[in-house]
């Protein structure tokens, strides 16, 4: 009887077993950030780091994915004949608090960015939005109106032909002034201060530690989103994130030099692609409030000298074994111009002004006109100047380290000041601009050489530059009126050529894309611009 009702209670077991529903695993994908993250308000601070997370909890009229244009918030869209008119009809939408997403959302959010986002002039080409940002009008004058709740209409200054693609980016998400309100400067620095409306809802944020996401069930595209949850791992280091992607407790990893590109090649891990993206050295030209100072970095020459003492090719050939490109301009050439050509094929001034490979001679020419200019018999009587980095100097893989021994070879007597996360860009962002020497690196927010150029004309706060040039102004300006790609590409070669032979702006490298991913990791795709390595329609298949 012992053994009839043991293997009767055996039977019921394996009969529960059968029937019982099979749970399947949470889909949790893992990533690294370099360093931690003080704020995700998109109209804060919208670094690459920033977009990895931003470009996921939070949805704007558009979504960029593989270079291409995709509905977001706006299911539908039409354009006028001029060009000049976007009107945008929302779908029905959830705030992650429940709330819907109304017109009045994105009237909110792009205000609140001519008033206080340092990066707004990238959306210039919207009526009234420069006037905006300078107080000139109230916020009704601006040219993004609600029509009614489900209605957004943008009215531009001239025809843009990367204006969707512009407003993809994360700048473009909608905003909630009753939490903006709510929080004060404390929004956007918190789980708690922030609704979002995308893919991916922010759920725990450990400012040292971790960002934690998860998928947002009201979602409009949810059935699209396969990941149920994404965790971030703050890992300064490179060695620790290479280390944990090796012991699998990484998704990806980016291999910093050619010997990590090929062992992963080998392993059949590796992933390379088209990337944009340009790092380079900024030049303070008001050099601090000091008269001498200012003198010196607004030199055309001056730029030059520096730029002539860097070995491009060198530096990478040696340090980063190949994994980069020698930048002679800041615009890299696979950028797109119009169908059928990139910025490579038409532009004319690559090489021309900034070279792959030092020229010593060259570059103590060019200091001698320096010093002709200022009434000087050496450096020796130049000012000790600063560096601005957001890295650790030190470490052999990081250009600014070869920077600074460029510098000094130079004679040039040279502090570096390091800082990080919103003091970094607090020190770079007018009105500090408390750099001499800023060594900085920009990413393309649209497929075209006007994301390189725009952010440097006379209006522009973004990225403390100090360029103050009248001409390359109206070159700029003159492009975007211009309807003929063709002639329109002559203009910004133009801009272009008159950038490089003035800028206060040393470009250093262009990027290479290459990325290891796990085996497991399904369906990351990759772009030139925006959020390039997009995980978001990624899978887990373990």
């Amino acid at each position: 009887m012992k053994r009839l009702a043991a293997k009767s209670l055996i039977l019921v077991l394996l009969v529960f077993t059968l029937l019982s529903p099979v749970v399947a695993a949470e889909k949790v994908l893992y990533l690294p950030l370099a360093s931690s993250l003080d704020n995700l308000d998109p109209r804060i601070l919208t670094s690459t780091a920033h977009q990895l997370v931003q470009f996921a909890i939070f949805e704007s009229l558009v979504r960029t994915h593989q270079n291409d244009v995709l509905p977001g918030m706006a299911e539908r869209w039409e354009v006028s004949e001029d060009g000049k008119v976007y009107t945008f009809y929302l779908r029905d939408a959830k705030w992650s608090d429940g709330k819907p997403v109304t017109a009045d959302d994105f009237v909110h959010a792009f205000v609140r960015m001519f008033e206080i986002c340092p990066a707004s002039p990238i959306y210039d080409d919207i009526l009234n939005g420069a006037q905006l940002r300078a107080g000139e009008v109230p916020p009704e004058e601006l040219g993004v109106k609600a029509l009614d709740e489900k209605t957004v209409q943008i009215t531009l200054r001239n025809p843009v032909p990367y204006f969707l693609s512009l407003i993809g980016h994360s700048f473009g998400s909608p905003g909630r002034a009753d939490l903006v309100e709510k929080f004060g400067e404390g929004y956007g620095a918190s789980a708690e201060s922030l609704a979002s409306n995308g893919p991916f809802v922010l759920k725990e944020w450990k400012h040292e530690d971790m960002i934690v996401i998860e998928k947002n069930p009201d979602y409009w595209n949810a059935d699209a989103i396969k990941l149920d949850k994404v965790v971030f791992y703050v890992i300064p280091n490179h060695d620790t994130r290479r280390n944990m992607f090796d012991n699998g407790e990484l998704d990806w990893f980016v291999p910093a030099t050619t010997s990590e590109v090929e062992w992963y090649r080998s392993q059949g891990l590796l992933h390379e692609y088209a990337r944009g993206g340009v790092s380079y050295l900024q030049l303070n030209r008001y050099g601090q409030n000091d008269p001498i100072k200012a003198k010196i970095l607004s030199n055309p020459n001056f730029v030059k000298a520096i730029s002539y003492a860097i070995d491009r090719q060198g530096y990478i050939d040696s340090v980063l074994q190949g994994n980069a490109l020698p930048a002679t301009a800041m615009v890299p050439p696979a950028t797109g111009i119009y169908p059928g050509k990139t910025w490579g094929d038409v532009s004319p001034n690559f090489g021309k002004f900034h070279p792959e490979t030092a020229d010593l001679a060259k570059s103590q020419e060019y200091m001698q006109k320096v010093l002709d200019d200022l009434g000087f018999k050496s450096v020796d009587e130049f000012p000790e100047f600063d560096l601005l980095t957001s890295a650790d100097p030190t470490d052999p893989k990081e250009i600014t380290s070869y920077i600074l021994s460029v510098l000094m070879d130079m004679g040039l007597k040279v502090n570096v000041r390091i800082a990080t996360g919103k003091q970094f860009w607090d020190s770079i962002y007018e009105p500090a601009l408390e750099y001499d020497f800023a060594r900085l690196g920009w990413g393309p927010d649209y497929d075209d050489p006007h994301t390189y150029m725009g952010y440097w004309v006379t209006e522009s706060t973004d990225m403390g530059v100090t360029y103050d040039n009248a001409e390359y102004d109206a070159l700029l300006d003159k492009a975007n009126k211009e309807v003929d790609l063709v002639k329109r590409a002559e203009i910004l070669a133009e801009a272009e050529a008159l950038f490089l032979d003035t800028a206060p702006a040393v470009p250093l490298l262009w990027n290479k894309g290459t990325i290891a991913i796990q085996p497991w990791v399904k369906g990351v795709t990759f772009a030139l611009s925006g959020l390039t390595t997009d995980y978001i329609y990624a899978d887990i298949e373990k």
